[in-house]
């Protein structure tokens, strides 16, 4: 069958690679994630200071609960 011609690679681009990565978009992308998991990070360390902070106000404590 002339007509019918297969590539010894098996891949339909020949010698070139299966898979490339693109360095630029991940390192961005790690980038803007680590940048945003920091700023939740303190988001969340300064609300419970904020919240947490300050007097704490105690109950009054009745003789009939002891």
């Amino acid at each position: 069958m002339p007509g019918m011609m297969m590539a010894t690679s098996g891949s339909p681009k020949g010698d070139q690679e299966r898979f490339l990565y693109d360095y630029d978009t991940i390192r961005n992308g790690g980038l803007i994630f680590a940048g945003l998991a920091f700023i939740v990070g303190l988001i969340i360390i300064l609300g419970k200071r904020l919240r947490c902070g300050g007097k704490k106000k105690r109950r009054p404590i009745n003789e009939d609960e002891l």
